[in-house]
């Protein structure tokens, strides 16, 4: 029972760690909202809880189910007991063993989760034919109010206080991001990107899009409709250059850089509609592209008269792609 007690007492995560992400998100984001930062801490969490799991095939139910746990529990902390008890009804005996391993845990507590009559049937039975089991998951709005809560109290309670070991141990992670579902190729969906680099990029260009009313918003078009922001910012480059700050109708440009529904004369509303308007009709035009077909070139069939479009935004795409990096 000792050795099951400091298997529990192994935190994968514990407000401590989960307050040294918070920190390095308040000094990477100062200028974001609460609940765009709780989103990110949410996101980074799921990345941390997936590295750590062993891989099995229903791993993502597995990752929701520990979420949900440290969230509903109040205590904010998994431990690897929690890791290898949600894992053991889909990985065999030597899968854990070996995760164990991995992981520096003394193998025999293996036993302890696999009873003798079990083993045969762990062994022989491959994992991919195990039942699935989905979490029960609490409402998204419930469930994301509740984070919010927990993460502006943990702020309150925790961020001064966290040390600098803490802090440098987490802010390498990466968060990950689950937007909606579309068909766009993954190197064209939602990635966290470094936002003042692109920023100066787009500054160095005399862009008045590098404006935070105007680059919030294209940014924010691309986390909802999962479309890599690069993308969107380069169909505004091909389509008004940027929108130079020394044009003399900058600002109406700027309501609509994309020329949704013909031209930024014709619809000139708000930079927040006609962003979103431009990602969802990305997201639209790019269902059913065929196998091995560029997908701006399939964009580019109904959002654009000019049939070379595509070519400009590929090049723009790949520009920024090379000289802005993404978020590290």
């Amino acid at each position: 029972m000792e050795d099951e007690q400091l298997l529990k007492q192994d935190l994968v995560l514990s407000q401590e760690k989960i307050a040294g992400v918070q920190k390095y998100l308040l000094k990477k984001y100062p200028e974001a909202s609460p609940k765009k930062r709780a989103a990110l801490l949410s996101q980074t969490l799921h990345q941390m809880i997936a590295r750590s799991l062993p891989d099995f095939e229903e791993a993502e139910n597995a990752r929701l189910t520990l979420f949900e746990k440290m969230i509903t529990s109040g205590e904010m902390k998994l431990s690897k007991y929690d890791l290898v008890e949600v894992s053991v009804d889909h990985i065999s005996k030597a899968r854990l063993v070996e995760w164990m391993e991995q992981q520096d845990i003394d193998t025999r507590l293996a036993d302890r989760f696999y009873p003798e009559e079990a083993d045969v049937l762990h062994e022989s039975t491959d994992d991919k034919t195990r039942t699935i089991k989905k979490p029960f998951l609490l409402s998204t709005a419930i469930f994301a109010a509740v984070f919010l809560l927990l993460y502006t109290s943990l702020i309150n309670k925790n961020t001064d206080s966290v040390s600098d070991p803490v802090n440098r141990d987490y802010i390498q992670v990466e968060p990950v991001y689950n937007g909606p579902a579309n068909e766009l190729p993954e190197d064209m969906q939602f990635t966290i990107i470094d936002q003042d680099a692109l920023t100066l990029w787009l500054s160095e260009r005399n862009s008045l899009l590098a404006e935070e009313q105007y680059f919030t918003a294209i940014y924010e078009a691309a986390y909802d409709f999962n479309i890599h922001p690069y993308l969107l910012f380069a169909i505004t480059g091909q389509e008004q250059g940027f929108v130079s700050k020394d044009h003399p109708e900058a600002e109406e440009i700027a309501n609509n850089p994309f020329n949704v529904f013909h031209s930024w004369e014709d619809f000139n509303s708000t930079i927040e509609e006609s962003s979103e308007i431009a990602a969802r009709t990305v997201v639209n035009l790019s269902e059913g592209r065929p196998d091995g077909h560029d997908p701006i070139r399939w964009i580019n069939r109904k959002y654009a008269e000019d049939p070379n479009w595509w070519k400009g935004v590929r090049a723009i795409f790949d520009q920024i792609e090379n000289e802005v990096p993404v978020d590290k």
